[in-house]
């Protein structure tokens, strides 16, 4: 069986689009940073008024996503 590598896929590598990723990784790091910090001193219920659970899986996804377009869009040297 064949693997697949990153440079068998397809996608646009421009580094606009590789400073995007990298921006959404860092900005999404910093959201659950704070949204951590304010459940920890906050507690459940003022978690709960700033999005609950729904956040935090928005937020971790957001981190995934735009890890994995920033190895993808990786601009070579």
């Amino acid at each position: 069986m064949n693997s697949i590598h990153l440079e068998d896929i397809h996608v646009s590598k421009g580094p606009n689009l590789f400073a995007f990723s990298v921006g959404d990784v860092v900005w999404c790091c910093i959201g659950l940073f704070f949204f951590l910090v304010s459940w920890a001193v906050g507690g459940g219920d003022f978690k709960d008024s700033i999005g609950g659970n729904y956040s935090l899986v928005i937020l971790l996804l957001g981190i995934s996503i735009g890890a994995v377009l920033a190895a993808l869009t990786r601009p070579k040297s």
